[in-house]
């Protein structure tokens, strides 16, 4: 069924986002839309947490680590004993010992860093506002439902991205005594059982309305591949760090090219306005949305390679024309059919302001520049830190390229296969990096899935190689 769109759906729901230091604040961001706290404590400043980092005092915000230390470890260590951890270590060495062993990625900066959000507890050692130092950082946790929303058909998710999260975790403490230990034992210790479950984990209401207006693009491909990560036969699969990382490697794409896919399909407006090329239907209109994150073949040279000026000029032009439609529909009378109101601008005066905006060059959405850029990135190359789960890498001062490692492709090639055990072919596989926004040359995909001991068949056998998921 085909829906008709009003000119205010041409512009997505999601509210702005900032440059997330550490993947694991995306997790961290659903956990805290998952808990409340019911301590009487009352804060003279917001209060920010990071697992390891200095405590600091700013005009607006007290940041205090959350990694149990001295007196705390010790609590920790008997916290554990008490729930079965049997070690002939002393308490307070037991208690250094696991909370040294669920560390993340360090933050490069500012060397601070979370704790891996692989139990509900954990991910509560961090907020967002630990994580960016910031007294008002993003809310996180509802751009993320936003976006998971509008990746479903018409009447929207029957659970919430962030239930589906508690879920998953829920599976995991089920399946790991030892994780189940260190979950409630962490809770006790650095919270002293100061935060309970909320009682209701609402879907994104308000972006209910451009359920179905948007099909594959990544935020189809978000909603459908949350669902299966989080469902129990991924779960009981995947070893528990290595979910953590699927998991933040699916929030990653989702917020770093859910954007991108956005700020082009601005730019395809723009285009359709100015042109006055606007097609008859929002499905036509899709269709001239230009590859967001376009993967040449590794063949090419750096330069030809490079995205990052591709990127960071599609971002700007989005956002001006962004802002634009924004005022032309908050100033209508009523609220049209989406390509009436295209068509509308595209004979008016409108089309040639429209124009000049575009071919401005000043900055705008440098914001969703750095969430785009650092989303997708390797954080650190080397080093006990490695990120593997990173799509872009720097190359020198002036380029970004796409080089994903064999750990990027064996998620969304595991995903696309749908559970665990199973096969697709690369057909499957490359549908989904389209729907992503990404469309790789076939034998770059193929060679990408045998280093990454994927592939099964000829590969000149093109999209029938059979795919094997990796667990």
């Amino acid at each position: 069924m085909t829906r008709i769109a009003a000119a205010h759906q041409l512009l997505l729901p999601f509210n702005r986002p900032e440059y997330f230091s550490v993947p694991e604040a995306l997790l961290s961001a659903l956990a805290w839309r998952a808990y409340e706290s019911i301590s009487n404590e009352e804060q003279e400043k917001p209060l920010g947490l990071m697992y390891k980092a200095q405590a600091k005092e700013t005009l607006y915000l007290s940041l205090r680590p959350t990694k149990p230390e001295e007196d705390t470890a010790e609590t920790l260590g008997n916290q554990l004993r008490q729930r079965g951890i049997s070690t002939a270590a002393s308490d307070r060495l037991l208690g250094d010992a696991v909370s040294s062993s669920v560390t993340g990625i360090r933050i490069e900066k500012t060397g601070n860093q979370p704790s891996s959000p692989m139990t509900p507890a954990l991910a509560l050692m961090q907020n967002p506002r630990g994580v960016l130092v910031k007294q008002g950082p993003p809310d996180f946790g509802a751009i993320i439902e936003s976006l998971f929303t509008v990746g479903h058909p018409l009447v929207g998710p029957s659970m919430s991205a962030t239930e589906l999260w508690l879920r998953a975790s829920d599976k995991r403490l089920e399946l790991d005594p030892l994780l189940s230990a260190i979950d409630s034992s962490m809770m006790s210790t650095v919270f002293q059982d100061a935060l309970r479950r909320r009682t209701s984990f609402p879907i994104a209401e308000d972006s209910v309305d451009w359920c179905g207006l948007y099909p594959e693009t990544p935020y189809e491909w978000f909603a459908k591949s949350w669902q299966a990560l989080t469902s129990d036969e991924w779960v009981g699969a995947l070893p528990a760090r290595v979910w953590v990382d699927w998991a933040t490697t699916v929030l990653r794409l989702a917020m770093g090219l859910g954007f991108l896919w956005e700020y082009a399909w601005y730019e395809a407006l723009g285009m359709a306005i100015v042109q006055d090329s606007v097609p008859d239907t929002l499905e036509e209109l899709r269709g001239t949305v230009r590859s967001p994150l376009p993967w040449q073949s590794s063949r090419s040279s750096i330069s030809v390679r490079d995205v990052g000026a591709t990127i960071k000029g599609r971002i700007a032009r989005g956002e001006r024309i962004r802002r634009s439609l924004k005022e032309r529909i908050k100033d209508l009378n009523g609220n049209p059919d989406a390509i009436e109101f295209l068509r509308s601008a595209a004979r008016s005066d409108f089309r040639l302001s429209l124009a000049a905006e575009i071919t401005e060059k000043k900055d705008a959405g440098k914001l969703v520049w750095e969430t785009v850029k650092y989303g997708l990135q390797v954080r650190e190359s080397s080093g006990p830190f490695t990120d593997y789960y990173g799509i872009l890498k720097t190359r020198g001062r002036r380029y970004l390229v796409i080089d994903p490692g064999t750990e990027w492709i064996a998620v969304v090639a595991s995903l696309a296969c749908g559970s665990p055990g199973t096969q697709c072919n690369v057909g499957d596989v490359l549908r989904d990096l389209t729907i992503l926004g990404m469309r790789p040359e076939l034998g770059d995909l193929v060679s990408l899935l045998e280093r990454a001991g994927m592939a099964r068949g000829s590969a000149d056998a093109d999209h029938a190689v059979i795919v094997e998921s990796a667990f």
